[in-house]
């Protein structure tokens, strides 16, 4: 299973990417993603993938207006989730760029 890690910019392990689909620590569904761009279960617009020194972050432009909503897709078979990876160091992102998943929307 091919997976990538995902962060949040305060360092904190948000979940996991699998098959083009986003998930929880936990294995929870919460997206898909569509070449770096990452969609929310709803269909909303969440940012794109970026890797910060080897992190995986979902990071997306604090002033721009976002995408028109997409259909939500049908929700896959969530795979085993992997023993969580420990949290890392928390990071400061250049003004505009801001974390697209934070601890009041997941």
């Amino acid at each position: 299973m091919n997976l990538k890690y995902i962060h949040l910019t305060n360092g904190n392990y948000l979940g996991f990417i699998s098959n083009n689909s986003l998930f929880s620590r936990d294995g929870i569904y919460l997206g898909w993603i569509d070449g770096n761009t990452v969609w929310d279960k709803n269909g909303q617009y969440r940012g794109q993938i970026s890797e910060i020194n080897d992190v995986f972050y979902i990071l997306k432009h604090k002033f721009s207006v976002n995408p028109i909503p997409r259909v939500p897709r049908a929700q896959p078979v969530a795979p085993t989730a992997p023993v969580p990876i420990s949290n890392r160091t928390p990071i400061i992102v250049p003004l505009p760029l801001m974390d697209g998943y934070d601890n009041t929307s997941t």
